[in-house]
């Protein structure tokens, strides 16, 4: 057995398989590119002058659960992160470090996983975390979380000791501790008895082990969490989603305010000190003393097909939507501005050197309406009314692209109607492939192509036994030429099979108030382990 911290050849692996992405703090950023050393800053400077309280954090979208093990994305992340704590977490150039867990072996063929956790790490119950809630909690949460499920299949978590849980893979990954850091299926810990007494819709008792301790919900109004006083917070600086975290207020409110504006005029009033902003407000904020704007990574946007619709269960169908885009249109009428998209025909971002590929591109933006009429023509395509799924909820950016979509895709043939819903109702909807055909949307940010939902057949209904094949074989690759050509293959045949067509990557403008300190940013969800609000 090899200790992960020690410079072994699967540990410079699995370092290497990460690339550096942008977390902003307040602290001087301007953009997503911050130092790492600026957490290490700002925490000081907050340590030296006397805050505020309570704090108010403004959600943009209704919150349709708090249970991390069945959802994490937007404002429910903005939450739950908060609350919830797994064995690893991410820094700011997204390598995974040890949160609950103490140290990881790892067998010299790299199948198996020995985690010895913290000790003494209490709940928020006052039970102490053990073996048996963290093996509890990441059985669940491989059962629940689609890409968990897909990565480790039928491996499980075992008990070795009250401090020792073990996981035995069928061959080697190299998304293991990618997997166990992520927020987007976060494998947060919980008391095995929240685990055990859990509903089919989801957990009844939001008990973790983070800086802050679940008070109330008041649905579609607040939630409300208090600092946890019994908190031991691991060593280290504070960097990304890891290390230290000493919150220096008593309560957060989160507010559900979805209407942009209102948001926006609320931080004007100083009712918050950290928003999302638009281009159009952006010149009020812009410059200001006290409030300083940086541009952060949030999100890239597909437009997904329901491969169960009678319609795109047709692959020509698929391919004359995918012929028919102009990604530059569809991204300019989401965030109105070139300064805040990217064009990339890639899954992952620029900056993920080893995942980043240029296989398929030639089937990119292509922006051929006369190719794509022939192509419906081909597929006999009868006129059937094509149904997008979406929500006026996120400041109405996938309202917006839903829309140019449209437009493009009626020009060509197709006969289509928009369905929208608040934000929560939209997830209910998007999991029930009888109602929708077509859904335009927003992505966080993935590390690896295992955490990437629309390949797999619980999201968008990817049941295609090739492409859960390329995926398998590029998580097995190890060496950077295998990773390489396995990615290439995955990729050229993704953008052949048309799980998603990519439209491409945007950034968010945010405001923060000078009096927020120890503000950090992951694609838009805030770890506010270490935040103070100076007084006035």
């Amino acid at each position: 057995m090899t200790k992960l911290r020690q410079s072994t050849a699967i540990i410079l692996l699995l370092s290497a398989l990460l690339f550096v992405y942008g977390c902003s703090n307040n602290s001087g950023a301007s953009d997503s590119n911050k130092p790492a050393d600026g957490n290490a800053q700002a925490s000081s400077q907050t340590a030296e002058a006397a805050g505020e309280k309570e704090l108010k954090y403004a959600l943009g979208q209704a919150v349709s659960t708090l249970d991390p093990h069945l959802s994490v994305g937007g404002s429910n992340g903005a939450v739950i992160l908060n609350i919830f704590e797994g064995l690893y977490a991410f820094n700011a150039k997204l390598e995974p470090v040890p949160m609950l867990a103490e140290s990881t072996d790892v067998s010299d063929d790299g199948k198996t996983y020995t985690f010895h956790l913290r000790q003494g790490i209490k709940f928020h119950n006052g039970k102490e975390m053990k073996a048996e809630d963290a093996a509890s909690s990441l059985n669940r949460w491989k059962e629940k979380a689609p890409r968990a499920k897909n990565s480790f299949g039928d491996s499980s978590f075992e008990v070795v000791d009250d401090y020792t849980v073990t996981l035995k893979l069928s061959a080697p990954q190299n998304d293991t501790l990618a997997q166990l850091s992520h927020v987007l299926n976060f494998a947060a810990i919980m008391p095995k008895e929240a685990v055990d007494s859990a509903a089919p819709e989801g957990i009844t008792e939001f008990i973790g082990t983070g800086p802050y301790k679940f008070v109330e919900w008041k649905k579609d109004q607040y939630i409300d969490v208090e600092t946890f006083a019994d908190y031991q917070s691991v060593a280290g600086e504070p960097d990304g989603f890891s290390g230290k975290k000493e919150p220096q207020i008593e309560k957060l409110r989160f507010s559900l305010v979805t209407d942009t504006a209102t948001r926006f005029n609320s931080f004007l009033t100083g009712e918050y000190s950290f928003v999302d902003i638009s281009l159009d407000d952006l010149p009020q904020v812009e410059g200001q003393a006290g409030i300083e704007v940086i541009k952060s990574i949030s999100s890239d946007y597909n437009v997904v097909y329901n491969k169960k619709s009678p319609v795109f269960s047709n692959l020509t169908n698929r391919q004359a939507v995918n012929t028919a885009l102009n990604v530059e249109e569809i991204l300019l009428g989401t965030v109105s501005t070139p300064e805040l998209f990217e064009l990339n025909s890639s899954y992952m971002f620029k900056d993920n050197v080893t995942w980043h590929s240029e296989a398929g591109a030639d089937q990119y933006n292509l922006n051929n309406p006369e190719k794509a009429k022939e192509l419906l023509q081909e597929s006999g395509y009868d006129g059937r009314e094509i149904v997008f799924l979406t929500t006026k909820d996120l400041g109405g950016k996938f309202y917006n692209a839903t829309l140019v979509v449209q437009s493009q895709l009626e020009k060509i043939g197709f006969k289509t109607r928009v369905d929208t819903y608040d934000y929560a109702t939209m997830l209910t909807k998007r999991a029930d492939q009888g109602v929708w055909d077509l859904y335009v949307g927003g992505f966080t940010v993935p590390t690896t192509p295992s955490q990437l939902l629309y390949f797999n057949p619980t999201y968008g209904f990817a049941d295609d036994a090739k492409l859960a094949e390329l995926l398998k074989a590029s998580t097995a690759a190890i060496s950077p030429e295998e990773i390489k050509a396995a990615n290439d293959a995955l990729q050229q045949y993704a953008w052949e099979y048309l799980a998603v067509s990519k439209i491409g990557d945007t950034f968010t403008y945010y405001a923060i108030r000078d009096e927020l300190q120890g503000l950090v940013l992951y694609a838009g969800y805030p770890n506010l382990g270490n935040v103070k609000v100076l007084k006035s």
